[in-house]
């Protein structure tokens, strides 16, 4: 499955630890009850022993195979925490255990079977919003958008205050060119939770979108004010300003994020573009220059240089450029080797 990274967008893959537990107190072994809170103490190894003389009392427990398991999983065991998991099933199939294991399915990259675990789970508990979002965070990633809406749909039926999964369906129709439909669900998430930067950017990159940039600056300002070191966000805001054209506010936003995250290839690549815009080829060549030396796969910064060569009017610097921007999957650069290249 290609995955595919959306430089504006959060998706959130948080490891889920349930503390899930059927038998009583009374019948569960000491060892569980230990092993239970070494595994609150982080202590994994301990954990591991303990829950492991507890399966040795009752082999047949499930929550302490399910506990085990959390514990693997968190030592880095996957092969011995999917075990643990699928055993946890074969004793006792709820729901929290299918969308745990199908949880770190995903975190392997194996997005079928964890699929597959998530829809158990939404069967066997038709309220469990989480198996719906998680879901759609398979689809989104898999490029099937229209899946993903419904599925962020149906989470959302089910918990009306889930924040990430208006945000991540905004993402979904955004990627559809739905722009009204994603400024929507921006705006609800924000109204859940307005402490989240990634909000606000997201529903600024909307705006800049439909080349509302005022409205986009707005959105980067409330981003910025709550993460004021995040390279990305004043890059954002950068490109929102370049967008109006405003070349001295944009190189100040590219400045800002380039000194918070000296590696952050696309603001070096932004400020070449501002640079270009001014006519200024000799600084643009210099910032495409360090783009891909952080970053020598970054198709763009090749497509760009490619353009500012041809200014300088070397053709053959040029058509190398856009070779290797062709090369790398930029569809514009294509167009430019078939056009000026022989």
């Amino acid at each position: 499955m290609k995955r595919k990274l959306l430089i504006f967008m959060s998706l959130t893959f948080a490891v889920v630890m349930l503390a899930f537990t059927q038998q009583s107190k009374a019948t569960q072994p000491a060892a569980y009850t230990e092993g239970l809170a070494l595994l609150e103490q982080k202590d994994y190894a301990n954990a591991i022993a303990k829950l492991t003389l507890a399966i040795a009392e009752q082999e047949n427990f499930a929550d302490a195979y399910y506990q085990r398991a959390v514990a693997n999983e968190k030592s880095g065991n996957s092969s011995d925490a999917l075990d643990d998991y699928t055993r946890a099933i074969e004793l006792q199939p709820t729901a929290t255990f299918y969308f745990s294991r199908g949880r770190f399915y995903q975190e392997l990259g194996s997005f079928t079977e964890a699929e597959a675990d998530y829809t158990e789970a939404s069967m066997l508990n038709p309220d469990m919003s989480e198996a719906h979002y998680y879901r759609g965070a398979i689809n989104f990633l898999s490029e099937s958008y229209h899946a993903a809406i419904e599925e962020y749909t149906h989470c959302i039926a089910i918990d009306s205050l889930h924040a990430y999964a208006y945000n991540d369906r905004g993402s979904a129709n955004r990627q559809l060119d739905r722009y009204k439909e994603a400024l929507s669900d921006y705006t609800a998430a924000i109204k859940i939770d307005s402490t989240l930067d990634f909000l606000f950017s997201n529903r600024g990159t909307t705006y800049r979108l439909m080349e509302k940039y005022d409205e986009a600056i707005n959105d980067y300002n409330e981003a910025i004010k709550l993460s004021p070191r995040s390279a990305m966000l004043y890059n954002n805001r950068g490109l929102a300003k370049l967008g109006k054209e405003d070349y001295e506010g944009a190189s100040a936003d590219f400045f800002a994020a380039k000194r918070y995250n000296p590696n952050y290839f696309r603001a070096f690549n932004n400020m070449g573009n501002v640079y270009y815009r001014q006519k200024k080829y000799a600084e643009a060549l210099v910032e495409y220059d360090k783009a891909l030396k952080i970053n020598d796969k970054f198709g763009q910064a090749f497509l760009n240089r490619g353009i500012v060569k041809e200014m300088q009017r070397n053709d053959e610097g040029a058509c190398a450029d856009w070779q290797k921007a062709a090369e790398l999957g930029v569809s514009t650069a294509k167009n430019y080797v078939s056009a000026q290249c022989k």
